[in-house]
């Protein structure tokens, strides 16, 4: 099977450093918690001795421990080992004071640490991190586009030694959607449904994988579109049927607004066909043209009054008591009388 590439795998320079021997720095900075923890198993499994991990593994939070707490443990030598880890996380609350304070280490890393930040966010103007970039590795994780999304399930399957009908990773990207945990659950479940040896096909993402469907969110902003409360209420309930959280329901509907948004938006300034949409937001040709099928339907004040609407339930579902289903329900109202 054929090696995947940097632009298929998003840990294609991890696993390329880790296949030599573990950096003795490495950042991990990004939003895409599943890559991020991925990331930091394959660092453990290359650095840590499982009969001597727990000597040798040291797990700190920016927030209480200070850079002379993280330098310590970093200077510390490895028990009945070669290398040993330290993790920090939050390092994005280090202070640019404590992060300048780090500079000479980073310049002469200790050989026998791996010393693994970890943030969502970084600076990268700071001298520290152009110093990290010369010393170790500097790793963005960040969701990954739509378009992205085939290559990585194609990616997952080779990891899983499974083949995949053509098509059949654009499918299973069009009825899972960017949650790449969710992704690579779908896969191992459809591993273990089809038989040793045969691909993957379409027929089997369409039996096997059951979840809140993309066309689903499509019916329900076209019911929202056409102020049809009945329909809307009805592709809502179905949606809750497959027991997915209220805010990860109110996610789906919110990615697809915002999308919508931009949409209209550039449709503001001309007429872009679904290819030059599709390049523009980083989505699949076809998911362009629904697109814009629908923003033509609705002005750009509405797709915005949209937008509002699902923000405050963001904070309601968060803060509130009430009952998700019905806090779910008064905003489909709502955004059918918008």
């Amino acid at each position: 099977m054929a090696t995947p590439t940097p632009s298929q795998d998003p840990l294609f320079s991890l696993h390329s450093a880790l296949s030599q021997s573990a950096p003795p720095l490495v950042y991990l900075c990004g939003k895409e918690r599943f890559l991020v923890d991925r990331a930091i198993e394959a660092i453990k499994l290359a650095v840590l001795d499982p009969a001597t991990k727990d000597f040798n593994y040291d797990q700190l939070f920016a927030k209480e421990a200070a850079a002379a707490k993280i330098l310590a443990c970093a200077k510390t030598l490895p028990m009945m080992a070669k290398r040993r880890l330290v993790l920090v996380r939050d390092a994005d609350e280090l202070t640019a004071d404590e992060l300048a304070s780090l500079t000479k280490y980073i310049e002469a890393p200790a050989p026998e640490t791996c010393l693994l930040f970890v943030a969502e966010k970084a600076d990268l103007r700071l001298r520290f991190f152009n110093l990290f970039k010369k010393h170790g590795l500097l790793l963005k994780l960040d969701p990954l586009s739509d378009k992205q999304l085939p290559s990585f399930i194609e990616t997952e399957a080779k990891r899983l030694k499974v083949e995949l009908e053509r098509g059949a990773a654009v499918r299973l990207a069009d009825e899972i959607g960017a949650d790449l945990g969710q992704l690579a659950d779908a896969l191992e479940r459809l591993c273990c449904f089809v038989p040793v040896g045969q691909p993957i096909r379409i027929r089997d993402i369409e039996e096997v994988v059951v979840t809140t469907r993309q066309h689903s969110v499509f019916e329900l902003i076209d019911a929202v579109g056409a102020a049809d409360r009945s329909a809307a209420l009805t592709l809502l309930a179905e949606m809750q049927m497959q027991r997915e959280p209220a805010l990860k329901l109110l996610a789906l509907i919110s990615r697809h607004v915002m999308k919508l948004w931009q949409t209209a938006d550039l449709m503001s300034h001309g007429r872009p066909s679904p290819g030059e949409l599709a390049s523009a937001l980083g989505v699949m040709p076809f998911v362009a043209g629904k697109l814009l099928d629908q923003a033509r339907k609705l002005t750009l004040s509405r797709v915005q009054a949209m937008h509002e609407a699902i923000f405050h339930t963001d904070r309601t579902l968060k803060l509130s008591k009430l009952d998700d289903e019905r806090i779910m329900e008064q905003l489909i109202l709502g955004l059918c009388a918008t």
